[in-house]
C-alpha cells in the first residue's frame, strides 16, 4: 500500500544541501558549503528545524549570555531554528507552518509561512520557500 504524503513526510530528515537563489538564478549555499541541518516531522503536526554554517565560532567564554557582539553576530547570520506547528495540502504539496518561535523573531507568527515541496519520497525531501521582502 502507497503511503500517503503527509505518512512520507514524517519522520527525520538530514538536509544535505541549503542554497539560496537569486532573482537571476543564482545559487549560492545560505549557510556556507558545508552547512548542516536537520527538520522533523511529527505524525501529530509539530515540526522543528536547525541549520548551521559548520563555522560557527566557539564562544571564548563558553556562555551565550557573554558572547562578544562580534560572536553573537557571527550565530546569528550563521543558523537559525525555529519550530511550531505543520500542515500539509496533499493536492497542492503546500507545507504552511504556525512557527511559535524561532532564533529569528520575525518568523514567528507569521501565517504566510510557507514551503512549496518539489519532491517528497521515502528517501528526499526538497521544497522551496519563496523570498518575501521584508
Amino acid at each position: 500500500m502507497k503511503k500517503s504524503p503527509k505518512d512520507t513526510l514524517v519522520g527525520t530528515w538530514i538536509q544535505v544541501s541549503l542554497d539560496t537563489v537569486s532573482a537571476d538564478d543564482m545559487r549560492r549555499p545560505l549557510y556556507g558549503e558545508n552547512a548542516k541541518g536537520m527538520i522533523i516531522y511529527t505524525s501529530d503536526g509539530y515540526f522543528t528545524l536547525m541549520q548551521a554554517s559548520v563555522d560557527l565560532p566557539k564562544l571564548k567564554l563558553g556562555l551565550p549570555s557573554k558572547a562578544t557582539p562580534e560572536e553573537a553576530k557571527a550565530v546569528i547570520a550563521g543558523s537559525i531554528a525555529y519550530f511550531g506547528k505543520y500542515s500539509l495540502d496533499e493536492t497542492s504539496m503546500v507545507l504552511s507552518l504556525d512557527i511559535h518561535a524561532s532564533t529569528f523573531a520575525n518568523l514567528t507568527g507569521n501565517p504566510s509561512e510557507k514551503r512549496y515541496i518539489t519532491s517528497l519520497t521515502d528517501s528526499e525531501l526538497k521544497f522551496t520557500r519563496p523570498f518575501v521582502k521584508a
